[in-house]
């Protein structure tokens, strides 16, 4: 079986009276990818604080990924959010 290392992010979500609870994870066929990825979530967020948001939790971490899960990744430009 063909396997590729790629870059996983755990997230965690944030609501306004009921705290934080694991909210998925995402991969990124590179850090560079990540790092984008996560700007352009960040960019998408109002200027104040939502009641309701995720956010990146723990330092990224490598994964390996089957052939088949590779191939989906790069077909949705190097990120793939759980």
């Amino acid at each position: 079986m063909n396997m590729h290392t790629v870059v996983g992010q755990k997230w965690e979500e944030s609501e306004k009276g009921w705290g934080t609870r694991p909210d998925g994870h995402s991969i990124h066929l590179s850090e560079q990818h990540r790092q984008q990825y996560i700007k352009e979530y960040w960019d998408r967020m109002p200027n104040a604080v939502p009641d309701e948001y995720s956010r990146p939790c723990t330092n990224p971490y490598p994964i390996d990924i089957d052939e088949e899960t590779y191939q989906k990744l790069i077909l949705k430009g190097g990120n793939l959010r759980y």
